[in-house]
């Protein structure tokens, strides 16, 4: 009697509208000084706020009600409002940087608050010192919140050439005991394979993986286990390329799952390097030009391609492709994607040619707690291209049970991991008629969890 009341409780208060149906929107972009549409060349988030650099309107967020523009005029930035790079760290500072200027990097503390710009405090790194290199295109923090820099190709500058450089903060409250190392591909050619850092991240072994231009001469992607900064002795870089398995020499992107596993976007698609064989596995349902890739706080796998945002389950299996036709995307071309870890909002940054980009937005709903959703929802018979039912967010090694409306069981799911999914037979492998079905979920940690889905036949 009393799964009967749950269930019927289930029925009744689970939302029918699952994760993957929803249709992105489209976001207004403010106007800046450049007077028009800004174009965007950076993302991060930072919890419910999304941030932005700019060609020509500064850096630039937006908390979901409101824009806030930090621009030369305003009295933040320096030298102009160009500005490649955005990232913020996890005090919550917005770094970002400028290409081939003296005022190579800006440090802003908004003191907690989004709009109000009096408690603002702006540190600066200029070039040549402390910094050696003014052309900062990357950007990113070790697990001690020592700051990394990936150097662009210095062979048209008149500073001095670095790949990497390292700012270690001993005391984050002043610069007066700040240690910077600068790390250079000509004199430690050893080690790095190319000088035109593009991506940086650090992994959950406190390793660095560097990414180099994709039109680049070396290309591909380098990962450097560091023990000393101060020194080579102990230290061991491993260059990815196609003959290292990776499915394109032109990477674009780098970026840490929150199960630790790496993902690289490339000219081929998206991919992910499988750490019990140190393979790099390609997404054969993938093949458009991946520039992007994200994660949610479940671990699906968020990647902006040419060809639309795709998302994937935690296996790498492809889940569903958003395009501009069928689910309200601007333009299929993705140069950029970020997640919300606290409640699973998607950005995705399109291209509709040169100078114009533009803003959608997806609730994908997938937080830091585990939301159970089934998609298609309603699965309809012949009229759905989905030849099964998912049930997505349930977390891995999770027993999956379909339940009719009486609460019998109807179906129990083998599956170790996602994805889960239903092919709409009950266990004797007979078509189950249209109605209401719920799906059961119980965790490895004994909790409960429902969700329904209507069949339609």
């Amino acid at each position: 009697m009393r799964l009967l009341l749950l269930i019927s409780l289930v029925v009744a208060l689970v939302p029918a509208l699952p994760a993957g149906a929803q249709e992105w929107l489209e976001v207004p972009l403010p106007d800046g000084p450049s007077d028009g549409n800004p174009k965007i060349l950076d993302i991060a988030v930072e919890g419910s706020t999304v941030w932005f650099s700019t060609l020509r309107d500064g850096i630039i967020g937006y908390n979901g009600a409101e824009w806030v523009l930090h621009t030369l005029e305003d009295g933040g930035l320096r030298s102009n409002n160009y500005r490649y790079v955005i990232f913020v760290d996890s005090d919550g500072d917005k770094w970002t940087s400028k290409d081939n200027s003296d005022f190579a990097v800006d440090r802003l503390d908004d003191g907690g608050s989004f709009l109000l710009k009096s408690d603002d405090i702006w540190t600066y790194y200029n070039s040549p010192t402390p910094l050696q290199s003014n052309r900062v295109f990357a950007m990113s923090e070790d697990s001690a919140g020592n700051k990394w820099f990936g150097i662009r190709d210095e062979s048209s500058s008149n500073a001095e050439p670095t790949t990497l450089e390292l700012l270690v903060e001993n005391d984050p409250d002043t610069t007066a005991d700040d240690e910077w190392l600068a790390f250079d591909y000509f004199d430690d050619e050893s080690l790095f394979f190319d000088d035109d850092v593009r991506g940086l991240a650090v992994d959950h072994e406190n390793r660095l993986w560097i990414v180099y231009a994709p039109e680049g001469v070396g290309m591909g992607l380098d990962v450097w286990e560091f023990g000393d900064y101060y020194s080579f002795d102990d230290d061991t870089v491993t260059h990815y390329g196609p003959l290292e398995g990776l499915p394109s020499r032109s990477v674009y992107d780098v970026h840490v799952g929150p199960n630790g596993r790496v993902w690289v976007g490339t000219q081929a698609g998206p991919a992910y390097l499988d750490a019990s064989t140190d393979q790099w596995v390609a997404i054969d349902d993938v093949t458009a030009r991946t520039r992007s890739v994200a994660s949610d706080a479940q671990g699906h796998i968020w990647a902006g391609t040419d060809e639309g945002v795709v998302m994937l389950y935690r296996s790498g299996e492809v889940v569903k492709t958003y395009t501009a036709l069928a689910d309200g995307l601007h333009d299929d071309a993705i140069a950029l994607v970020g997640v919300d870890q606290t409640n699973g909002t998607v950005w995705a940054v399109s291209v509709n040619g040169v100078d114009e980009t533009f803003l959608n937005v997806l609730e994908s709903g997938f937080g830091p707690e585990p939301r159970l959703f089934a998609y298609p929802n309603p699965w309809k018979a012949g009229e759905t291209s989905e030849r099964n039912v998912s049930i997505l967010g349930a977390p891995e090694g999770s027993t999956v049970e379909i339940l009719d409306i009486m609460g019998q069981s109807v179906r129990k799911l083998d599956a170790e991991r996602e994805p889960y999914v239903w092919n709409s037979l009950d266990d004797d492998l007979n078509e189950v008629p249209s109605g209401v079905y719920v799906v059961r979920v119980e965790t490895p940690a004994g909790e409960m969890m429902f969700t329904k889905v209507a069949i339609i036949r």
